[in-house]
């Protein structure tokens, strides 16, 4: 009887909450509810009313009217979304976007490492005034899907803007995580999820730094090394990227289920 009377179920209808604890037991809500959707507890040393039919409520809200007490209140219909948007909405959208950025991403990289690339790798005998495009023989005329070179490269550019600000995020919302893992020394049993955070910026690192190179239009050395090692990591990022959805596929099966509801 204790744990059927503490159920959240007792406490609120689809339109109405009761708040227990400001119910002074003068009933005058069960007398002026047309549904008998109310009832009480009645004991000498415990009273106070309770929803015992939340399913017949049709939300006339006679006894938020009747209580002086304050103990029934209007259910706001955006109470529900707010608290699944906090707890399960932003998330969700976070990480599709972030699945959705991450493909493009590898896309349009593959596209330019295997659709514009002849082949030739980097000479150390070149000198380093020639452009990169020079040095790996990128054919940048060339149209790939309608799209030639520098389109895939600006395409390629702001995925992973969009990616490392998520990602960014993701690491922010989970840092407690983070900071668990390390404190209580679970490095290697999470190996996986913190390997993919490492590769993660080692490739945004690689990817952004050659970018900003090209901006203020000075050729290095560096420039050509940062993004060999980009395109030699970033493989490693497309597999534990991989890993790591599979790994959480239960986790967005049941937040599409729990925001169809």
């Amino acid at each position: 009887m204790k744990s059927k009377l503490l159920n959240r179920e007792h406490a609120r209808s689809k339109y109405v909450y009761l708040n227990t604890r400001k119910c002074k037991a003068c009933w005058q809500c069960i007398e002026n509810c047309p549904n008998h959707v109310i009832g009480k507890i009645d004991f000498h040393w415990h009273k106070h009313a309770l929803i015992i039919e939340n399913n017949k409520c049709s939300g006339c809200l006679n006894c938020v009217k009747t209580c002086q007490f304050g103990a029934f209140s209007k259910v706001v219909e955006t109470e529900g979304v707010s608290k699944k948007s906090q707890h399960v909405l932003m998330p969700f959208l976070v990480n599709n976007i972030l699945i959705i950025s991450g493909f493009i991403m590898i896309l349009s990289g593959l596209i330019l490492q295997l659709g514009f690339h002849v082949g030739r790798q980097i000479n150390s005998n070149h000198e380093m005034t020639i452009n990169y495009e020079q040095i790996r023989e990128i054919k940048t005329s060339k149209m790939v899907l309608n799209f030639n070179y520098y389109d895939w490269s600006l395409v390629h550019k702001c995925s992973i803007i969009i990616f490392s600000l998520l990602m960014i995020y993701h690491i922010y919302i989970h840092w407690k995580w983070y900071k668990g893992v390390f404190a209580k020394r679970l490095i290697i049993k999470n190996f996986q999820a913190i390997s993919l955070s490492v590769i993660f910026l080692l490739v945004a690192i690689t990817g952004l730094v050659p970018w900003f190179i090209d901006l203020l239009n000075y050729n290095s050395i560096l420039k050509l090394i940062l993004i060999e090692l980009h395109d030699k990591l970033a493989l490693l990022l497309i597999i534990y990227l991989i890993l790591h959805v599979i790994k959480r596929n239960n986790w967005f099966i049941s937040a599409y289920q729990k925001l169809r509801r």
